[in-house]
């Protein structure tokens, strides 16, 4: 009897693992340098669902990235993953992936920690907040006339998902290294400036979009707009390259970091002349961010 308990509580353990399934270890892990100035790409990508493998890998493949964070994965990343000789973790059911030339250790669905060396590791997020309703879109369709209600709106959309992502950031903040990327799916407060809605931008409003401006308190710096300060010059349209009827463009694809990490330069890659990197067998609906930072 206790030896057929034990084998029907290993099968358990055994079946609960499957199900999870969600690593797949690169045969040769990098090692970042142990000197100050090494260097470390980051790119983050809604590949959209439809997109075929084939244009993943090739985008994938020619940026050279050391870190992705993946978007509307859905298994694809695993594919592009084992193609490509990335570790990875994932799931079928998941939009987010994670793809490392370096080692992962899983902390939760949206967190793994990645260890460049036995010494020097990243906090590394990756994030899909939900996209409908969309406040850009209720402002242009006549449901949201004033900013209090923008605001309100916007909060209630994304109040959950941010504020488990903040309980995981506050402990690190002060004293780690992070890397933030992802699909926020709200815009930026430091797009959405008074200086902008005075020259008839963003429909005329000012908005202090919640989580831009919650990050920004916390100590986290938008790479694009750290770079690229002045939001009218280069405003940075990630959503979308598709040119629609009645769309609205805005940047809603974002890295963040913090710590000891020196932001070197920052593209979006599209397949358009709003994009830094252009490339022809572009399929997604968003251009990517593509970052690369100087570990101290």
């Amino acid at each position: 009897m206790k030896n057929t308990l034990y084998i029907l509580i290993s099968f358990f353990l055994i079946s609960c693992n499957s199900d999870l399934d969600t690593f797949s270890a690169c045969d040769f892990p990098q090692k970042l340098s142990c000197c100050n100035g090494s260097e470390l790409s980051v790119l983050t990508f809604n590949r959209l669902e439809t997109t075929s493998l084939n244009s993943s890998l090739r985008l994938i493949q020619n940026l050279s990235p050391d870190i992705i964070g993946l978007q509307e994965s859905y298994g694809v990343g695993l594919d592009i993953a084992t193609t490509l000789g990335y570790c990875y973790y994932g799931n079928d059911d998941s939009s987010v992936a994670f793809l490392s030339k370096y080692e992962m250790e899983f902390i939760s669905e949206n967190f793994v920690k990645i260890h460049l060396n036995e010494e020097q590791t990243i906090n590394f997020f990756n994030i899909h907040f939900t996209a409908f309703p969309y406040q850009p879109y209720q402002i242009r369709d006549g449901e949201l006339t004033t900013v209090w209600e923008i605001e309100h709106e916007a909060e209630e959309t994304r109040r959950k998902e941010f504020q488990a992502l903040l309980g995981e950031l506050h402990s690190l903040i002060k004293d780690e290294e992070i890397i933030l990327v992802g699909d926020f799916n709200e815009p930026s407060h430091l797009d959405w400036t008074l200086q902008a809605a005075n020259q008839g931008l963003n429909f005329g409003f000012e908005v202090n979009w919640p989580i831009s401006n919650d990050l920004e308190s916390i100590g986290m710096i938008d790479a694009y707009r750290q770079e690229y300060p002045n939001s009218i010059t280069h405003p940075g349209f990630t959503w979308t390259p598709f040119q629609l009827e009645n769309e609205v463009h805005d940047r809603i694809d974002f890295v963040y970091y913090s710590g000891r990490i020196d932001l070197s330069e920052v593209s979006l890659v599209g397949p358009d002349y709003l994009s830094d990197v252009v490339v022809d067998y572009y399929e997604s609906d968003h251009r990517a961010v593509f970052a690369k930072f100087n570990i101290q």
